[in-house]
C-alpha cells in the first residue's frame, strides 16, 4: 500500500514531533492487516486527540476500478458535468467501488480511546472470523469493533483534509501565543479567549487568529 499524498504531506511537513512515529505505526498495522486479511486494500488511522486521519491505499486495486466517463457524469442528477468538486467526488467513489467490507477498531489506553483503525477489504466477508485475530494483533478494543460502517470510505476524505487542518491549527497556535504574550495570560487562557471571541462573532477560530496576528504580530 502507499500513503495517500495528503498523508505524506501532513507527515513530512506539518506533524508535530510527538507524532513522528505515525508512519511506522501505519506500516506495522499494514503488515498485521495484510497477513490476517489478504483482501485488505486500504487502511486509515485516526488520532482522536488531534482529529487527524492518515491513510494507506492499494493504488493498484484503485487503478483497476473504472473511472466515470463524461456521459456518466452528465447523466447524474446530482453532479453537473462542469462541477469540478462533484466530478472529484464521483471519481473517488468509483475508484473505491471495490470496497465491499470494512471494520473499525478503537484502541483504548487508560480507559479512553486514543485512536481508531479502519480497515477496508475488497470482498464482502473478508473480516468474517478474523476480527478476533485483528483485535489481538493490533491491541484494539474488541467490544468497540464495528463492521461495514464506512463503505463510503469517509476516512479518505478526512485524510485528504489533514494538511489543511494542520495549517489551520498552526495558525491558531501562533495567534494563541501572541494573545498570551500581549494580554499576559497562559496559553490555555489565551486559547479560551480566542475560542470565546470566535463564538461571539460567529466565525471560525482561524478567522480570529488572522485578526490576532494582524493586531499583535
Amino acid at each position: 500500500m502507499e500513503l495517500l499524498p495528503q498523508s505524506r504531506e501532513a507527515l513530512d511537513e506539518y506533524v508535530t514531533p510527538s507524532l513522528d512515529d505515525v508512519e511506522a505505526l501505519l506500516r506495522v498495522i499494514e503488515g498485521w492487516a495484510v497477513r490476517t486479511v489478504p483482501e485488505c486494500v486500504a487502511l486509515s488511522v485516526t488520532l482522536l486527540d488531534e482529529d487527524l486521519t492518515f491513510t494507506l491505499v492499494d493504488s493498484e486495486a484503485a487503478s483497476r476500478a473504472p473511472v466515470p466517463t463524461v456521459t456518466e457524469v452528465e447523466a447524474s442528477s446530482e453532479v453537473h458535468a462542469l462541477d469540478e468538486l462533484g466530478w472529484a467526488d464521483m471519481a473517488r467513489e468509483r475508484a473505491f467501488a471495490g470496497i465491499a467490507s470494512t471494520v473499525s477498531l478503537p484502541v483504548v489506553e487508560h480507559g479512553r480511546a486514543v485512536l481508531t483503525i479502519d480497515l477496508y477489504a475488497s470482498t464482502a466477508h473478508a473480516f468474517h472470523d478474523r476480527i478476533d485475530g485483528l483485535v489481538e494483533a493490533l491491541g484494539a478494543w474488541q467490544a468497540g469493533a464495528v463492521t461495514n460502517a464506512d463503505l463510503g470510505f469517509e476516512t479518505l476524505r478526512r485524510a485528504e483534509e489533514a494538511p489543511e487542518r494542520l495549517r489551520e491549527q498552526r495558525l491558531v497556535d501562533v495567534a494563541v501565543g501572541l494573545v498570551a504574550a500581549h494580554v499576559g495570560v497562559t496559553t490555555d487562557e489565551a486559547l479560551i479567549l480566542v475560542r470565546n471571541a470566535a463564538e461571539r462573532a460567529g466565525v471560525a477560530e482561524t478567522q480570529v487568529a488572522v485578526v490576532a496576528q494582524a493586531l499583535f504580530a
